[in-house]
């Protein structure tokens, strides 16, 4: 059911369709790092036997399917179906994502660590000859000049209660993730006024669980730091802001417009037998 939703949802959307992978506890549910991360691998294997097979035929340690017909199940993109987002920290999410996804995503950390993770994603790619993309989850805070970014930053969370804001992290389904306690310890290791780099502000992550940082600055300041973070080899973005329509318009008319933006090519991860390309600057992606 799973695969014919997303080939439908592919051939409405005419191939602009992706997947984000997210291995968390199934409400109700707590299973260590390495059952969650398995259950995902082969829920991506058997997605991928019913978008170019016309057999599902699997034999996993969770899941074992015989002869199951996967007529109509072809999505609109014939290269293997829907691009895969990805992320996780750990060792068995890296080996999941190297294997089968095509593009890794993180969230907001020091640029520093930001490239150590992707060398990190890089060389298990390698071991099966893929080359990944590379993708950035942060929150935006952008205005005409710096100090009224800040100033906004700091409104939207001068009324928050710290105790209700852990009570909201704690209800979150990945509240208990190495992610959101890398998140967490960003907001340890930040400033007084909750920066851990001059325009990497934590104090989103006091209200919430997931991504916790925003980039807060100028108009120049936030067009900068994505320029930045391309040259790094991060091609793919997921912004946001609070409240939403109000940050969508001003980001979208101010930053947006200003960005040149690309396709994704399918043909990275799942054409075998290319040289990777190196992320970081050393191998331009862009």
């Amino acid at each position: 059911m799973l695969a014919r939703t997303v080939a439908t949802l592919d051939h409405i959307l005419e191939g602009r369709l992706t997947l984000n992978v997210i291995s968390s506890d199934f409400p109700g549910q707590q299973e260590d790092s390495a059952y969650r991360y398995r259950r995902s691998w082969e829920v991506v294997e058997i997605l991928k036997q019913a978008w170019t097979q016309d057999e599902i035929n699997y034999d996993g340690q969770i899941y074992k399917l015989k002869g199951l017909s996967t007529d109509p199940v072809k999505p609109y993109q014939t290269n293997g179906g829907p691009l895969l987002y990805f992320g996780g920290y750990s060792p068995d999410a890296l080996e999941l994502c190297g294997a089968h996804c095509d593009t890794y995503l993180m969230w907001p950390e020091t640029k520093e660590v930001l490239a150590q993770r992707m060398r990190d994603a890089h060389a298990r790619a390698a071991k099966y000859d893929r080359i990944l993309d590379y993708g950035l989850r942060v929150h935006m805070i952008v205005r005409d000049t710096q100090a009224e970014a800040r100033e906004y930053a700091q409104e939207l969370v001068s009324k928050l209660d710290d105790e209700q804001g852990r009570q909201i992290r704690a209800r979150a389904l990945d509240a208990n993730s190495l992610g959101v306690s890398l998140q967490s310890k960003n907001r340890e290791l930040a400033d007084d006024e909750g920066f851990i780099e001059p325009h990497l502000w934590t104090g989103v992550g006091r209200a919430r669980s997931g991504c916790g940082a925003a980039l807060v600055g100028s108009v120049d300041q936030i067009l900068s730091e994505i320029h930045d973070y391309m040259k790094m080899g991060i091609r793919a973005f997921i912004f946001s802001g609070y409240p939403h329509l109000q940050e969508c318009e001003i980001f979208g008319t101010k930053v947006l417009s200003q960005l040149k933006t690309c396709t994704l090519a399918q043909e990275y991860g799942r054409v075998p037998n290319q040289t990777p390309a190196t992320p970081l600057g050393v191998g331009d992606r862009r």
